[in-house]
């Protein structure tokens, strides 16, 4: 299972993809249209290119295929381990930020929303949501998800009446089918010891264009 032949431009986009290094784990940017694990039709994952590089490093959270941005690689079980406590004890901050159509009513509220999974399980959620800019029916919005199950956001985001732009399963506006989804996991807090981790992600290009095109001003100093 380790000889897995990843060719050379996929270790390139993930190598230019590192954010941060040190002997335990590494902070990707992780880039849209890559899935995280492998499944049913998928052959190339995030998890399949980390293996290749060493069998010891681990996958420790998951972002979806669509979905651009932060992801923590874990290098040894250690870390692997830390990292799985940290985000059961919800003690790593995750920013993410994204381009909805339309907007919430409130501006910025904390959101319980249940969500009936794949498997008919009845999953509780809570988000924290604000608005940080609007213009021509676009939001940008902040979302800081407190619980991390599976298409949340994209969920959370459908349930306030404003679907994130791109997203081809929450979004019905079919004008926007050929975008990227426009979402991506910004920022990433953390404590290690003394040691205080704050990561952010660089937005993707098809992101940036698409807040020049709708003339949303952003300043990731306020984030």
């Amino acid at each position: 299972k380790t000889n897995i032949n990843i060719n050379k431009s996929l270790k390139n986009n993930f190598e230019k993809s590192i954010l941060y290094e040190n002997d335990n784990f590494l902070v990707i940017d992780k880039w849209s249209g890559i899935a995280t694990q492998g499944g049913s039709n998928i052959i190339i994952s995030i998890d399949k290119i980390i293996k290749s590089i060493s069998p010891h490093y681990n996958l420790v959270h998951r972002l979806d295929k669509e979905t651009s941005g932060l992801m923590i690689i874990a290098k040894n079980l250690k870390y692997t381990k830390f990292f799985g406590q940290l985000f059961k004890s919800q003690k790593i901050k995750k920013t993410y930020l994204a381009l909805c159509d339309g907007k919430p009513k409130i501006k910025e509220s904390y959101l319980d929303l249940v969500i009936n999974s794949d498997k008919d399980r009845i999953i509780k959620t809570k988000t924290f949501y604000k608005v940080l800019s609007y213009n021509q029916k676009t939001a940008l919005i902040k979302f800081e998800p407190k619980t991390g199950k599976k298409h949340q956001l994209r969920i959370v985001a459908k349930n306030l009446g404003c679907p994130i732009v791109g997203d081809l399963k929450y979004n019905l506006n079919e004008n926007k089918k050929k975008e990227n989804l426009k979402l991506n996991a910004f920022k990433l807090q953390f404590d290690i010891g003394e040691d205080e981790f704050n990561i952010q992600s660089g937005l993707p290009k098809d992101f940036t264009d698409y807040l020049s095109l709708k003339n949303i001003k952003f300043n990731s100093k306020i984030i």
